[in-house]
């Protein structure tokens, strides 16, 4: 918002310099961005944030100078004595979006320049000039924030005027000479028989003030912002009125600026002025803010007396009664941002002065949140994967319903049962997720397109599923996966990092302290997006708490991902959490040296390490401290169907040497019970 040093003395009598005054305006919260010098007169840019329309203009930037300096303020006086005649016929047919609509008729007008006083002052505010009648509704608007429109009224069909939607017209030709594509819902103004103005936005080619008009309909009116700012977003349309109008003008104050245009072009341009027409079906009701003056200084953390604030309010026009210890609050009409006592106290703080205010910090008593047993462990999980050098990620949570496709899940699938999004941005934000797999795939196919191979991510996060309540049950999962580098390296072993998932898998379950788990193959519990052959469900406590494998080859096909990926997937962190041991026993370091002995069996290839593993670890017995495998060997002499799993078994005792008779009699008991449980040979 530009406005005249000059201008701005005419309605209120300050001396500050210029400087000074622009100062004072930008710590009462108009922030003054520049200031240019013409002909012994400053204009200030002025940033106008966008709840406060009553200060695009210059009667509203002297209002609140008058208020910031205690200088009473002047008005203009219009007094139009002499009307002719009845004023137009106005008729509102859509009240919603119009709310006030006055006008006069102004006869035996005289179009040329403006006068040069009346040209110096538009041009240094940025408007070019016109002919006068047009620079005297420009003029008005800049000093009331009111917008006006003139019609050359010969051109009215009628010479009436209808404000109405546009319907079934798909086409209008506005004053910039475009035409213009409207929808049924855009409000228009209309004379008996076509539109001839966009409403709050711009006027018609077809009604347009030219140095031949004669007499001229004037236009002052009220129309919903919304309704203007959408019409003036669709049509792509900016204009000094619609920008007023989309913040809200002062429904008050229609008439004042129609009089006072009116007035204006009286005297500069002649002319005879009818009577007025003001169509106002429904005026508003007075708002009241109740406020005490305890609440003002709790708020703000000062001692302002209550006269000082009660002044305060007094300048910036409001109606202000006390009661009891604090008062009510009549906003004026032009504060529609004034709706809540808060509004109130900001309105004494930037009057009073930010920097008057003290630099305090609230005396607050705080304590830590209570930590559930779900979210307790979600920082040791991200500490964890960190540590095991993945990245976290951070997805939206919405995603398209396509990408269940492509992961092959099955059309009765319970994470089929999507929350969609009523209003999305896009298409593929259309439905909440129900499993992170989608958005890690994507960013992993992403960095592969850029040339990055090596690629850890995980991420933690909520995914909906569906419940039987109104809302979708929101469940905590993880999701990893793992891309292998396949370029040259120190290493010559090549594989696709299932073991490096696997080990950040087991480096999360001994942090987390979950003991009691295993590895199942079984082919009905594998994910559809997983290779058959090269994965497994995760099984603690008899529950399937996740999935470790690898990416099926048509999953990394329909995601453009090149090579082999492998996935680690906890379905659901709070299931895991039921699986924490309870506590951690510390042991002192053993005195007595341990003893090692070898096995190495022969079993069928469906037979996993793990298997044999638990088979040994649940032999009941305190002497045996740990089972490692090895060694896994397929090939000659062993048979195809066969394969030999080797396991280093270690025996201590707390509290004496090991005996080689107590040894052997316990290594007899787990050849034995892999031999019975699994089938198993000893390999010779």
């Amino acid at each position: 918002m530009k406005a005249s040093y000059n201008w701005l003395r005419e309605f209120v009598d300050f001396r500050l310099p210029p400087e000074e005054l622009a100062h004072a305006l930008t710590m009462a919260g108009f922030e003054v961005e520049g200031m240019s010098r013409t002909d012994n007169d400053a204009v200030f840019d002025i940033n106008v944030t966008p709840n406060r329309p009553d200060c695009l203009s210059i009667t509203g930037i002297a209002r609140e100078i008058s208020a910031i300096l205690k200088i009473p303020s002047r008005s203009k006086q219009v007094d139009i004595r002499k009307q002719e005649g009845r004023g137009p016929e106005v008729e509102i047919g859509d009240t919603r979006l119009c709310r006030r609509y006055a006008a006069r008729l102004i006869t035996g007008v005289k179009p040329a320049p403006s006068p040069e006083w009346l040209i110096k002052r538009l041009e240094a505010h940025g408007f070019r000039t016109s002919l006068n009648i047009v620079d005297i509704t420009n003029y008005v608007l800049l000093e009331t924030g009111q917008p006006l429109h003139a019609f050359d009224l010969d051109k009215l069909s009628g010479r009436k005027i209808e404000v109405k939607t546009a319907g079934p017209v798909k086409k209008f030709h506005t004053l910039d000479n475009e035409d213009r594509d409207l929808n049924s819902e855009m409000l228009l103004i209309w004379d008996a028989e076509k539109p001839v103005a966009l409403a709050g936005i711009m006027g018609g080619l077809n009604t347009e003030v030219s140095s031949s008009t004669v007499n001229i309909l004037l236009e002052s009116a009220y129309f919903y912002p919304s309704s203007v700012r959408r019409t003036s977003k669709s049509l792509g349309i900016a204009s000094e009125s619609s920008y007023r109008f989309e913040r809200g003008a002062d429904i008050n104050n229609i008439v004042f600026a129609l009089d006072r245009a009116a007035a204006l072009i009286a005297e500069i341009a002649g002319g005879r002025i009818s009577g007025l027409t003001d169509v106002y079906p429904g005026p508003s009701a007075a708002r009241h803010v109740r406020i005490s003056f305890e609440k003002i200084n709790s708020v703000l953390g000062t001692v302002i007396p209550e006269s000082f604030s009660e002044g305060i309010l007094a300048d910036l026009g409001f109606e202000v009664e006390r009661e009891g210890g604090g008062f009510n609050v009549r906003p004026p009409g032009f504060r529609e941002d004034i709706q809540t006592d808060v509004d109130v106290i900001e309105e004494i703080a930037r009057l009073y002065g930010y920097d008057r205010i003290p630099a305090t910090l609230p005396s607050i008593r705080m304590q830590p949140a209570p930590s559930g047993k779900k979210t307790g462990i979600i920082k040791p999980i991200k500490d964890s994967m960190t540590g095991s050098g993945f990245y976290e990620a951070i997805n939206y949570s919405f995603f398209y319903p396509d990408a269940l496709d492509k992961l092959n899940i099955p059309p009765a699938d319970s994470r089929r049962d999507l929350v969609f999004i009523k209003n999305p941005l896009r298409k593929e934000e259309s439905a909440m997720r129900t499993t992170l797999l989608p958005a890690l795939l994507n960013n992993v196919a992403l960095n592969i397109n850029r040339g990055e191979k090596a690629l850890r991510f995980f991420e933690v996060s909520r995914v909906f599923l569906p419940s039987n309540k109104s809302l979708p049950e929101e469940v905590v999962q993880m999701a990893a996966v793992c891309n292998q580098e396949t370029s040259a390296s120190l290493w010559q072993t090549r594989h696709d990092g299932f073991y490096d998932i696997k080990g950040a898998m087991e480096n999360l379950f001994k942090v987390l302290r979950i003991r009691d788990f295993y590895l199942d193959q079984e082919i009905s519990g594998l994910e559809p997006y997983l290779h058959p052959g090269k994965s497994c469900s995760i099984i603690s406590g008899g529950d399937k708490i996740g999935s470790l494998g690898t990416v099926h080859p048509t999953v990394l096909e329909a995601f453009n991902i090149k090579g082999n990926l492998t996935v680690l997937e906890i379905l659901d962190v709070e299931k895991l959490s039921r699986h924490i041991s309870p506590g951690t026993t510390f042991l002192s370091l053993p005195r007595f040296p341990y003893v090692e002995r070898d096995i190495a069996i022969v079993v069928f290839k469906d037979i996993t390490a793990e298997q044999a593993r638990n088979e040994i670890s649940s032999i009941d017995s305190d002497l045996i401290e740990s089972v490692t495998l090895f060694d896994v060997y397929t090939g000659k002499p062993i048979p195809q169907d066969r394969k030999s799993l080797a396991f280093s078994v270690r025996f201590r005792a707390a509290d004496r040497t090991l005996t080689d008779a107590e040894v052997d009699s316990l290594h007899r008991i787990i050849v034995e019970r892999l031999i019975n449980k699994l089938n198993a040979e000893l390999r010779s």
